[in-house]
């Protein structure tokens, strides 16, 4: 049976995510807009990209929205990169405004097998020493990205900075 070590980093620390609110007219098109969004910003295929929930609540006047989606990229053998988008709104049917907030968050994940003692030794040593350097460079990519889809959203609905 082989063990692991497993070395998680939140890509949006220390803060606990990225967040976009934005009021006005065509809200709900954000819903359209970020499965290709995070795709095209994460450079990954179909496959990759998962709609985890959708839900959409038209019994009240003013209509509920809620999407999750999380991209996947492996980065090489040991490591990947999982980015998180949740998004919640209202979208008014009458006059086309609504309200939307969105959360994007992530994780990179490093995982070592390793079977005995010299083996956990081995992978401690080639971590610390040789490949905290390259995990950090997939950490600054992956925080780009969030960054980058930040900025997306924020040029689609004319946001202004906060």
């Amino acid at each position: 049976m082989k063990s692991k070590i497993n070395i998680i980093d939140d890509i949006t620390a220390p803060a606990d995510a990225t967040k976009v609110k934005y009021k006005g007219p065509k809200a709900v098109a954000i819903l359209g807009m970020m499965p290709d969004l995070i795709k095209s910003t994460m450079k990954i295929p179909g496959k990759d990209l998962l709609e985890t929930d959708i839900r959409w609540d038209v019994t009240s006047p003013k209509n509920d929205f809620y999407g999750v989606w999380m991209g996947k990229r492996e980065e090489d053998n040991w490591t990947k990169t999982y980015v998180r988008v949740i998004v919640q709104g209202v979208h008014d049917p009458k006059d086309g405004t609504g309200n939307f907030y969105v959360q994007l968050k992530g994780t990179v994940e490093t995982k070592y097998e390793y079977g005995n003692f010299i083996q956990r030794w081995f992978w401690w040593f080639y971590n610390y020493g040789f490949y905290y350097k390259q995990r950090r460079v997939y950490l600054e990519a992956a925080k780009d990205d969030i960054h980058s889809m930040r900025d997306k959203i924020r040029e689609r609905f004319r946001i202004q900075q906060e």
